[in-house]
């Protein structure tokens, strides 16, 4: 649980974040137009999906040499479904070539202290590298390991990544991060908690499917359907490389007889997909194939999941590098479709452009006209748990901000101090009872039984001093004619990114703010989270409720050794 204290008001701080203040408001001042028009269609499109459905359609097009083609206007785009045309609703062009924000650099902060800016560029969508070891063959394993540390090394600067595995169960290794320093160590570390071998022994061999769901179709469309709904409100295209050797899933349910079988797990997980705008991209690291069988597979996934195959190449850091060009920029489509009929049909997706080019458009063709419905019941607990969060996420965007390893937001600037205070204590029946919601304590309940009280578990609290600098906030309130609201969110979570405690939002509307310089608002607020044991993070969120901007930071356990102050030792 998370229990807070407010301190409302202007602050001067006595620290260098009075100068990262200044450098923060000219960072804001300097945002690209295109991000800020991106963020503006984001938050529109939002506020529209509640009235009328709508099916993102991202095209990336490409000339003969593969490079972007710009400039394209929403007249120039024909949209059909199933052969009706279609009426374009939204339409915006993000190019990722560029850097679409660039932070100013920041002085030193004091230990633990931390600030809701990234410390490289940013660039492009959202890539997600699916390492697949489970269906990887040993031989791919070995010599992909080093290819993949040299395509961290050498990948575009500001290119943002997550990197999931897996081998043993599903696991992330990396959340999203423009910091590639970070994500080499995190392919080359050994623990603790989740990381990634350097060859699993469990996976699909010569002679069978292996220990862990090797060729298992249902198991691989349920790790998709996790990571699209992982994804899910995250704003914008994220593109998700599936790293493997074999790719064992259908690509619709009317193909032959065992896709009809697995036919509502199709449907899900490309639903969960779209729904999550995520484009599917294998990417065969299996090398030069004599099986263009397996090809016209990989092809036929990637299309009907709007993204691109790689493959028949023994350099697999040439397949990622091109895979992340390719993906870069897009033009992003809306139209609300004429087929008012929600029974899980098949329904096709045919983009072209108005003027006959000789362009290649990449773009999803399928999708499946599934009802807007609360996700099925289902007594397996970790069913039962991401239903629950997906919905939460639905309602709330703030629950998709507040995750474990989703990227970092600095629509909002703000900036957090931790300290640990005390020692660990044993919690009490109420602080358990309020920790039974939490996915790492979570119970199915049966209408047959209670659920007995949890054994109490040892409690450290962390004290967290939030600052609020943002140059924006005065300007927004006064426009809406209301006083800034401010909402200010903490989670702990373990290794393997199971939330430790239950999330809890404090709404706070506070007076009008003072202006410090040009440095902009400046609001203080305290918060205190308890964290059971095992706690490996510590994720921060604040959102102005005015304009829904929120800023994020995430933070590693534990936390560094302060100095001693002078009033402290004295206080000894």
């Amino acid at each position: 649980m998370v229990r807070s204290r407010m301190v409302l008001g202007a602050i001067l701080l006595a620290l260098p974040l009075a100068a990262a203040a200044q450098a923060t408001a000219q960072a804001v001042a300097s945002t690209p137009e295109h991000e800020k028009k991106a963020s503006a269609t984001e938050q529109q499109g939002d506020q529209l999906r509640l009235e009328v459905r709508r099916v993102p359609v991202d095209v990336v097009v490409t000339d003969k040499q593969g490079n972007a083609v710009r400039g394209l206007r929403k007249a120039d785009f024909v949209v059909k479904e199933d052969k009706t045309p279609q009426t374009v609703l939204s339409f915006d062009y993000f190019d990722g070539s560029k850097p679409s924000f660039v932070p100013h650099k920041l002085p030193a902060l004091p230990p633990n202290t931390y600030i809701s800016l990234p410390g490289e560029p940013e660039r492009g969508p959202l890539y997600v590298l699916y390492y697949d070891m489970v269906n990887t063959w040993q031989d791919d394993q070995m010599s992909f390991h080093e290819q993949l540390l040299d395509f961290v090394d050498k990948a575009t600067p500001g290119t943002r990544m997550a990197l999931f595995v897996n081998a043993a169960g599903l696991h992330l290794i990396q959340g999203f991060t423009s910091d590639h320093a970070l994500l080499r160590a995190a392919i080359l570390s050994k623990g603790p908690g989740p990381h990634l071998p350097k060859v699993f022994l469990g996976g699909v061999t010569r002679w069978g499917p292996g220990e862990f769901g090797g060729l298992d179709a249902v198991a691989a469309l349920s790790n998709l359907k996790f990571i699209a709904q992982y994804l899910n409100g995250i704003p914008g295209r994220k593109n998700l490389l599936w790293l493997s050797s074999l790719f064992p899933i259908p690509v619709g349910p009317t193909s032959n007889a065992l896709t009809y079988l697995l036919s509502e797990s199709i449907q899900e997980t490309y639903a969960a997909l779209e729904a999550s705008q995520v484009a599917l991209c294998p990417v065969d690291v299996h090398g030069v194939d004599n099986s263009p069988a397996k090809y016209d597979i990989e092809r036929e996934i990637a299309k009907a999941a709007g993204g691109h195959a790689y493959y028949a190449n023994n350099r697999a850091t040439q397949l990622l590098d091109k895979a992340v060009k390719d993906g870069e920029s897009y033009y992003s489509l809306t139209y609300s479709p004429t087929n008012m009929k929600y029974d899980g049909s098949e329904r096709h997706i045919e983009v072209t452009l108005a003027k006959k080019a000789s362009y290649t458009l990449t773009y999803r063709t399928l999708y499946y006209g599934v009802p807007d419905d609360a996700p099925r019941p289902s007594a397996q607990k970790s069913k039962v748990l991401q239903a629950r969060f997906v919905a939460a996420k639905a309602a709330d965007t703030l629950f998709a901000n507040i995750e474990h390893g989703a990227p970092m937001l600095h629509d909002l600037i703000f900036s957090a101090h931790l300290a640990a205070v005390g020692e660990p204590v044993l919690a009490t029946a109420e602080q358990m009872a309020q920790m039974e919601d939490s996915p790492a304590f979570f119970r199915t309940r049966h209408k047959d039984r209670p659920l007995k009280p949890l054994p109490p578990v040892m409690l450290q609290k962390y004290q967290i001093d939030y600052v609020v600098i943002d140059p924006k906030l005065k300007e927004l309130a006064a426009r809406a004619g209301k006083p800034p609201a401010l909402e200010f969110a903490a989670a702990a979570y373990d290794d393997d990114g199971l939330g430790l405690n239950s999330m809890w939002n404090l709404g706070l509307a506070s007076a009008e703010p003072k202006a410090n310089g040009k440095a902009g608002a400046l609001f203080r607020a305290e918060q205190e989270l308890e964290a059971p044991p095992g706690a490996a993070w510590i994720r921060l969120a604040v959102r102005d409720t005015l304009s829904d901007r929120t800023g994020t930071i995430e933070v590693r356990l534990p936390l560094k050794p302060e100095p001693i102050t002078v009033a402290a030792s004295t206080s000894n």
